[in-house]
């Protein structure tokens, strides 16, 4: 069975629908869609140069990468359908802007206390 899903007309974000569920989530949190074909996304933090989430398909797999909050590093892991693939980013996704928005608020208070 292959990974890799035909186009769909102009109803989908991206040219592949099996990234559409992740592409929706991202771009509502004001995230760029910076690579967009039919077999890879790329989903980016403006002003960041390193967070970065990813998702690839080939012919057995979908790659998923993942930037390590306030960090250099990602790392990917794969997933035989785009279901599991989405709900994993998806949560991962939650989980960074959590440990993100944590640091931010954090920079917010300590500045404010100076």
């Amino acid at each position: 069975m292959s990974t890799i899903s035909k186009a769909v007309g102009s109803t989908s974000i991206t040219k592949n629908v099996g990234f559409s569920q992740a592409a929706e989530a991202f771009m509502a949190d004001s995230w760029h869609l910076v690579e967009n074909e039919r077999d890879r996304v790329t989903f980016k933090l403006p002003g960041s140069a390193y967070d970065e989430f990813k998702l690839r398909a080939t012919q057995k797999h979908v790659e998923v990468v993942i930037p390590l909050p306030n960090s250099i590093v990602a790392y990917c892991t794969r997933f035989d359908n785009y279901f599991a693939a989405s709900e994993y980013i998806l949560t991962r996704f939650e989980d960074y802007k959590e440990v993100a928005g944590s640091g931010k608020e954090e920079d917010t208070v300590n500045s404010a206390e100076n």
